[in-house]
């Protein structure tokens, strides 16, 4: 057996569980699967329908790992396939966001994402995924960086710093035994941080102990589900458990993302082979008792707003009832596209179907679905509470022109309760709730500027590299974007172009 091969089939042999094998045996070839998957219903491509996926680890899987298929193979009974073959079909595997809906109209209700997750995990311990660019980014950047996209500690924290200084904001940096550890995924943190600080706001107008991570940059979602890198998934996740001990908090705060729903409901027990350490908060969930008990004041807005179902949140997690809740709170409203809830179509986007480059072509052929859907509501706005199925319904409503252009037309569903929170306050004049965090407030000068935005990027202004991250944020098309409503950003990155070359002023970013 060629090497690849083999660890190839290692890696299956590994993993498998015993319900895997029942789902491989299962399997009727019926092809029912293919009518709920929006890659192939759209383009008929028989490549992209769910068996021929299934059908490549089903012959693996019968070749190598059962007594019938090593003799048959042996006697040239029984196909051989090769690493020749693993390669050609490698792209497959990835033409699919292993949204799990195929199940749903399996007789068998066999789990084909399983499946397709299996052989990712198979392609990255092969070392065969590397081959694909963009998967080898994110492997190579998890593993040095611990960030997917390969942003550094100081360029997430400066970008976010500096959209919330330029409004005079703060978050909690390194507090040590705040209630929540609040860590944002690669995607929000790299493509929407500029909208990312509403969350920041509604956490800090109702008081929420909360605190930023400086070390946790990224919470492992792109490695987990799109490279399905085991190993360098553990260390993400051992990453998050530690540095929760190391600032005694009690619950991890799950935030912006569908897939990291799904890892940590799920995902993380199997990737550690025990349950995560930690009790997991869903922002959408904490932001739902936080209006029931007064403490998130809201007034319903007049937003005309549909909800997307990010598939790896309701369908794989059952929570898309509490996102209906949350929505009929903030907004009079809220629409129903169809079909909803499991039976949605995915966005397309997820576990990389907007990150891998050469999908993308197909990605907005396929979307025209979502798109249909989104159009029959003839609602303003589209929401989601995960920020990669934001993207790329943003994408989608471009492409088929349902929003104006370069207007906005999908927000992330934090996006819509803020807008109603917004209201709420500034009819009681308490906008000012929203600036300082809970556990900033009442402290003396030396505990706020050790765990303030703003004393944390006093320490980052003392860095030799602090002149080349002004340079890279003056550079930034997420800081251009945010300088379109908030054109003092500039002013104050060229104040603190002067702070550093006058080292005797570094002491402060107030000046």
């Amino acid at each position: 057996m060629e090497p690849e091969m083999q660890a190839f089939v290692d890696s299956l042999r590994h993993n498998l569980t015993a319900e895997d094998v029942v789902n491989l045996e299962a399997c009727m070839d019926c092809k029912m699967c293919g009518e709920a998957c929006a890659w192939y219903l759209v383009t008929g491509d028989e490549k992209l329908h769910p068996t021929y996926k299934t059908g490549l680890i089903r012959q693996i899987y019968h070749r190598y790992m059962t007594v019938e298929g090593r003799i048959g193979g042996a006697l040239g009974l029984v196909p051989t396939p090769t690493v020749a073959d693993l390669r050609e079909n490698m792209q497959y595997f990835w033409a699919c966001t292993a949204c799990g809906r195929c199940t749903l109209a399996c007789p068998s209700g066999i789990s084909i994402r399983r499946i397709v997750r299996l052989a990712r995990a198979a392609y990255a311990d092969s070392g065969l995924s590397l081959a694909n660019p963009t998967i080898r980014s994110i492997i190579e950047n998890t593993d040095r960086h611990r960030h997917s996209f390969g942003l550094t500690v100081p360029q997430v924290i400066g970008r976010v710093g500096l959209f919330l200084r330029s409004e005079d904001l703060e978050a909690a940096v390194d507090v040590h035994g705040a209630e929540m550890l609040f860590v944002c995924p690669a995607a929000g943190n790299t493509k929407l941080p500029d909208y990312g600080i509403k969350l920041i706001k509604i956490l800090n107008a109702a008081g929420v102990s909360y605190t930023i991570s400086p070390y946790v940059i990224d919470t492992g979602t792109e490695i987990d589900h799109i490279a399905v890198h085991h190993n360098l998934s553990k260390q993400m996740l051992e990453d998050w458990e530690q540095e929760a001990d190391r600032l005694g908090v009690k619950k991890i705060l799950l935030v912006e993302c569908g897939c990291d729903t799904r890892t940590l409901y799920a995902e993380a027990s199997e990737t550690l082979g025990r349950p995560f350490r930690y009790p997991i908060v869903s922002v959408d969930a904490l932001m739902l008792d936080l209006i029931k008990q007064g403490r998130l004041p809201v007034e319903k807005t007049h937003l005309k707003v549909t909800l997307h179902d990010p598939c790896y949140a309701t369908r794989l997690s059952g929570v898309g009832d509490l996102s209906r809740e949350l929505l009929n709170l903030v907004t009079d409203n809220f629409i129903e596209m169809t079909p909803n809830r499991e039976y949605n179509y995915c966005c397309n986007g997820g576990a990389g179907g907007m990150r891998l480059p050469e999908n993308t072509a197909t990605r907005r052929k396929i979307s025209v679905l979502k798109a249909n859907q989104i159009r029959a509501t003839n609602a303003t706005y589209v929401t989601s509470p995960c920020v990669v199925c934001t993207l790329s319904l943003e994408d989608t409503c471009q492409t088929y022109g349902l929003a104006p252009q370069g207007e906005r037309m999908a927000l992330v569903l934090f996006e819509v309760v803020y807008a109603a929170m917004e209201q709420a306050l500034a009819k009681r004049g308490e906008l000012d709730r929203m600036r300082i965090p809970a556990e900033l407030r009442d402290r003396d000068h030396e505990f706020f500027v050790a765990h303030s935005i703003e004393g944390r990027l006093s320490m980052l202004m003392q860095l030799p590299e602090f002149p080349a991250l002004l340079d890279w944020l003056e550079h930034d098309d997420i800081v251009k974007r945010f300088s379109k409503d908030h054109p003092q950003v500039y002013e104050l990155l060229q104040a603190w172009r002067e702070v550093v070359t006058a080292p005797k002023r570094r002491s402060t970013i107030a000046d």
